[in-house]
């Protein structure tokens, strides 16, 4: 009798102990499903992080630094104006030392007795010095009077002309003849004419879209010391 309760007591002890194990792993299981699942949650609330190694994006072409083309240097800021460097383009047109007149002065032209503003320079030259093209251009005109002076015209394009007068031109330039920067044109002549009370010099004019202009402003360099 005492032998078959202890064995009862024993198959009760076996099966609570079978029973609490099968709780501990349902517990077990339970709880792994649960962290699982929230950690999963978790992870995909997370923006994603972004290698730093690695472009965000297509950039955008207007924030771009690169030039949007090569630029022209011979392309001067204004047509017929001189643009940064664009002094060096033009050379006297002749080898003088000074100026008799200069630009917009007053003038008192003592062979017919006028008074006027002079929109040109007279260069002092003697005769024969050598005359040349300022710039590269194509000869306009070349004109002979004895009145007002022979006077060859240069087309340099951009609108800007330079004329010459008071020139004994050379026997073989003509219109439409391309010269270059420094080509002879001709030579000074003796002073004759409306200036011929004036002594020997070259009348040099330059003019933007036919408005005179300062040569100073494209001969600077050489005529500050003048």
């Amino acid at each position: 009798m005492k032998e078959e309760k202890s064995r009862s007591k024993r198959k009760l002890v076996y099966y609570l102990a079978l029973a609490f194990g099968v709780l501990l792993l349902a517990a077990a299981t339970i709880l792994t499903v649960y962290f699982v699942t929230d950690r999963s949650s978790t992870l995909a609330e997370e923006p994603p992080v972004e290698d730093p190694s690695e472009p965000s994006g297509p950039s955008d072409p207007s924030d771009s630094t690169e030039p949007s083309g090569p630029s022209d240097p011979s392309v001067p800021d204004q047509p017929g104006e001189p643009s940064s460097g664009e002094t060096e383009k033009f050379v006297a047109p002749v080898n003088a030392p000074s100026c008799t007149v200069t630009y917009n002065e007053i003038y008192h032209n003592k062979t017919v007795g006028w008074i006027y503003r002079h929109k040109a320079v007279d260069f002092l030259a003697e005769a024969g010095a050598e005359v040349v093209s300022m710039a590269d251009g194509v000869v306009e005109s070349v004109s002979y009077s004895e009145e007002t002076g022979n006077l060859v015209v240069v087309d340099h394009g951009g609108a800007l002309k330079s004329y010459y007068r008071f020139v004994e031109p050379d026997a073989a330039l003509h219109a439409g003849m391309t010269i270059s920067k420094g080509q002879k044109i001709g030579t000074v002549a003796e002073a004759y004419g409306s200036e011929r009370a004036d002594g020997t010099h070259l009348h040099f004019e330059i003019k933007l879209n036919e408005d005179p202009e300062d040569p100073a402003k494209y001969l600077e360099s050489l005529l500050q010391d003048k």
